[in-house]
């Protein structure tokens, strides 16, 4: 009997590894790349710490094509390989060593379509996320791995998520944009005529002022103060045109959101207050906040601040928040976190800012060496003494900050693209934890051939 051409290019493509028992598939799986990142996951204690969905528990439905340790090796082969979900999948359909890593394995001809089911499985871990338990479970898995355990280092840095860099004219033009269409919308589902309120006109206007290389601060007040002022009877418009007609505005939190901005900037250009409380910066990211850093090149950043332990070149987060902190006020808790985690805290490194009188006190009574330059006289040991701190501010300002830009660079966290706050902690966990296991592999490898070559 003749063949198909696809039968003819599945037998081509047929990959013979399968038709191996599976103690030899998974011997040539662990002597890959990624088969050694596999070995350094804990993934059997990360799945006890994370409910499994419904579907699951109830057996009814079809059959998923991963189970919750398949949900979270997709995260990291996202953060592992810094590609879109759609490519992922794409990948994930052609290549037997990714199939391995996530549990699963497609026959001959089959392929998984679904391109919206890692962002999917990255809402439902967020919503079952506890990053303190699963940070635990890799710390036991990786401390036989790791060296001087007993010294810890920490600094805070920001994780910027993906928003256009924010003003107040584009912030309130785009507001206009979004109600505009809500009035449109519900004017055409009533069949009503068009709107009077010449938004062409004031389009023109806003682009020519959008449009200038140099803005002066007073065409820059005058153009919100204008724009605040056409936002505002666009609002009542739409609150006359659902109380009359008892009509729905469509997207109901965006249009709270809008609210919410409205009054924080009719405060700043009508009420002079200078300094609002959770300003909204983001229309889709209402939840992101202005964070001032104080650099030379980027003077104020948006996204979550974290403030991170790192301990033999592994980071964990000890505190992430949205709201701007000081992380002087995070060091003792660090060090409580140090001590959970490893047992034993003993030389603890930090920037100058966490040298406070208080943190200097608890470090001094729980005999704790750090990296803060000494305030009067140091008693015996000075040499000593001075030997330590140098040690751990150099290794703090290399090691630790050196690993928060391989992290952005290398592990798709420069710019955070999930939509929502809890997919956006879901983002930053994942990827730190395939950089933590990237190095735990290299550890491994390394622990393997040092033994063969004894041998």
């Amino acid at each position: 009997m003749r063949k198909t051409g696809h039968q003819l290019v599945n037998q081509m493509y047929q990959n013979l590894l399968f038709e191996q028992s599976l103690d030899l598939q998974l011997q040539a799986f662990y002597n890959t790349p990624l088969g050694e990142l596999y070995q350094a996951i804990p993934f059997d204690s990360l799945v006890c710490n994370i409910a499994k969905p419904r579907r699951a528990i109830s057996g009814k439905g079809c059959k998923p094509w991963f189970e919750v340790k398949g949900g979270i090796a997709l995260q990291i082969l996202k953060s592992y390989y810094r590609c879109s979900d759609t490519m992922l999948i794409e990948m994930l359909n052609g290549n037997w060593q990714m199939q391995m890593f996530c549990g699963i394995r497609l026959v001959n001809g089959e392929q998984i379509k679904d391109k919206d089911i890692v962002s999917r499985w990255r809402s439902y871990l967020g919503t079952k996320l506890d990053i303190d338990k699963l940070q635990i479970s890799c710390a036991v898995h990786w401390k036989p791995y790791m060296q001087h355990t007993h010294s810890g280092f920490c600094d805070a840095t920001v994780y910027e998520s993906y928003i256009t860099y924010p003003t107040d004219a584009k912030l309130l033009w785009r507001a206009i944009s979004n109600v505009h269409l809500m009035i449109k919308d519900i004017r055409k589902r009533l069949k009503l005529r068009g709107s009077r309120t010449n938004h062409e006109k004031r389009k023109e206007q806003y682009l020519s002022f959008a449009k200038r290389r140099k803005k002066s601060k007073r065409q820059n007040k005058k153009m919100c103060r204008f724009l605040l002022k056409y936002l505002d009877r666009l609002l009542k418009q739409l609150d006359e045109l659902t109380t009359k007609h008892k009509v729905a505005a469509g997207n109901g939190k965006r249009l709270k959101t809008i609210r919410q901005m409205r009054e924080q900037q009719w405060k700043i250009y009508f009420g002079r207050q200078a300094k609002i409380p959770d300003r909204i910066v983001s229309l889709h990211k209402p939840y992101v906040r202005p964070i001032i850093r104080g650099k030379e090149v980027k003077p104020v950043e948006f996204g979550p601040k974290v403030n991170l332990l790192q301990v033999d070149g592994i980071n964990f987060i000890e505190h992430l928040s949205y709201n701007n902190f000081n992380e002087s006020t995070r060091l003792q808790s660090t060090i409580h976190m140090q001590r959970r985690y490893f047992g034993a805290c003993h030389q603890m490194g930090a920037d100058a800012i966490y040298a406070t009188n208080a943190n200097r006190k608890y470090c001094t009574e729980n005999n704790i060496a750090t990296s803060f330059v000494a305030k009067g006289k140091e008693g015996e040991y000075k040499e000593q003494k001075s030997q330590m701190r140098s040690l751990l501010g150099k290794i703090r300002s290399t090691v630790l900050e050196g690993s928060f830009g391989n992290e952005k660079t290398h592990y798709d966290m420069a710019q955070i693209k999930a939509r929502t706050e809890a997919n956006e902690k879901v983002w930053i966990f994942f990827s730190l934890l395939t950089s933590n296991a990237s190095q735990i592999a290299k550890r491994i490898a390394a622990g393997v051939r040092q033994k063969s070559q004894a041998a």
